[in-house]
């Protein structure tokens, strides 16, 4: 009976000891479990898991957290035909602004064929003809041409150019100006003589020489009597790309001649225009816009170039060194005829990407790595776009296109609104 009791007294001594032994292995808190089960992303709850509060963008997270590192979303370019008839003739040109003081901006088309069109923009991206009777045009710009703080109308119209004058209203009438042009076709409007009203600089065709007129505030406009080059203006562009403080222009010719290179114009400040001595590419040089590519905070030229003759119609992208000295950046984008490009953050991550139209191909979107690098979107986009404007036309936020397209081989003659559908993937 005593070894009976003994042996159980042993067995009893040995259970406790070994449930001691157990209680030892269980984990408090004071060193971390390898999970059993893959770890969710920081922003996926477990499923069993209700929360209480959903974290706000705005808010912080306390000091002890630690951020996990999420991809930059990326960005999904698309666009859509908005499927409206917006008229038809050999579109040359196109800008937009808010010339009925609405809020949204609408779209003047340059048709050279036919009377040029003003579509008003119901906020939406909704255009309807304004039935107002201008006359044919080689291009036009928008701006308050006479102080009153709505956007008038210079008109380029091959042997003279009008301006026309807003109500405020969008309803427009002419000044009944003859501005003497030998073969105007292209202008742009800035103050180019530092007296605080907009100028024009109006370029030529066929080895005509550029001009200045200059505004006296009150919408008159007066040649300032200087003849800029004899080349075959095709496009041209304002900005102060020496940072001196005034608007220097940019100017692309396009020609058989060998001499008709993009050549740029420096202003002394009060509007005299000097050759820079500077040919930025070779002939050929359809189209041309300026803005800051590599985001050194300088402009910088993206030149869209065309095909005559022999000559290499790959775009370029020259890139200044903050006094106004530009150089090829090297890079040698598609190898078509280019008839326009236009910049504007097309995909939204902050820099300025490119649109080209092109000759009897799809328009081109070129995306910017931020540094000036282009890469081919793969969008494209209708036939024969001669002209563009970008701006956010129906309201959502991002830069849609509108284009102007001519009768040449391969193309209607019908301008396209092209939405942008801009999405992110996170």
């Amino acid at each position: 009976m005593l070894q009976k009791l003994v042996r159980l007294i042993s067995y009893l001594t040995l259970a406790i000891l070994l449930l001691s032994a157990c209680q030892s292995k269980i984990n408090t808190g004071s060193t971390p479990v390898p999970p059993t089960v893959p770890l969710q992303p920081s922003n996926t709850l477990p499923p069993s898991t209700t929360p209480t509060a959903a974290l706000q963008p705005s808010d912080t997270p306390p000091p002890s957290a630690k951020p996990t590192a999420s991809p930059t979303p990326a960005a999904l370019i698309a666009f859509i035909d908005s499927g409206q008839d917006l008229g038809r003739g050999n579109g040359v040109c196109i800008v937009v602004g808010d010339v009925d003081g609405d809020g949204d901006s609408d779209a003047l088309i340059s048709t050279d064929d036919q009377a040029s069109t003003l579509w008003l923009n119901d906020g939406t991206g909704k255009f309807t003809p304004s039935e107002q009777g201008f006359k044919a045009s080689s291009c036009a710009a928008l701006g308050d041409l006479n102080g009153d703080k709505s956007l008038d109308i210079f008109f380029t119209e091959n042997t003279s150019n009008h301006v026309w004058l807003n109500n405020g209203k969008g309803k427009f009438s002419s000044s009944n100006q003859n501005l003497v042009s030998p073969e105007s076709s292209g202008v742009a409007l800035g103050d180019l003589d530092g007296d605080g009203d907009l100028d024009a600089f109006v370029i030529n065709w066929n080895g005509k020489p550029d001009q200045v007129f200059l505004n006296n505030g009150r919408g008159k406009f007066s040649d300032s009597g200087q003849q800029l080059g004899n080349w075959f203006g095709s496009d041209v562009v304002l900005g102060d790309v020496d940072q001196d403080g005034d608007l220097d222009a940019l100017v692309s010719n396009n020609g058989e001649e060998s001499t008709n290179a993009t050549v740029l114009w420096l202003n002394d400040g009060h509007g005299k225009f000097i050759d820079s001595q500077q040919r930025l590419g070779f002939t050929n040089a359809s189209a041309l816009a300026l803005g800051d590519l590599d985001g050194d905070g300088d402009l910088d030229a993206f030149i869209a170039n065309s095909s005559h003759g022999d000559a290499n119609p790959a775009d370029k992208v020259w890139l200044n060194d903050g006094k106004g000295v530009f150089s090829d950046s090297e890079q040698s984008l598609g190898s078509v005829y280019d008839l326009t490009v236009e910049l504007g953050d097309l995909d939204g991550d902050g820099d300025l990407d490119a649109f080209t139209g092109i000759w009897r191909l799809g328009a081109r979107v070129w995306l910017n790595d931020g540094k000036g690098k282009f890469v081919d979107s793969q969008v494209r986009l209708s036939n024969n776009s001669a002209g563009v404007a970008i701006a956010d036309l129906d309201g959502d936020g991002d830069l849609d296109v509108f284009v102007s397209t001519n009768t040449w081989t391969g193309g209607n003659g019908r301008p396209k609104l092209w939405l942008n559908q801009l999405k992110t993937t996170k």
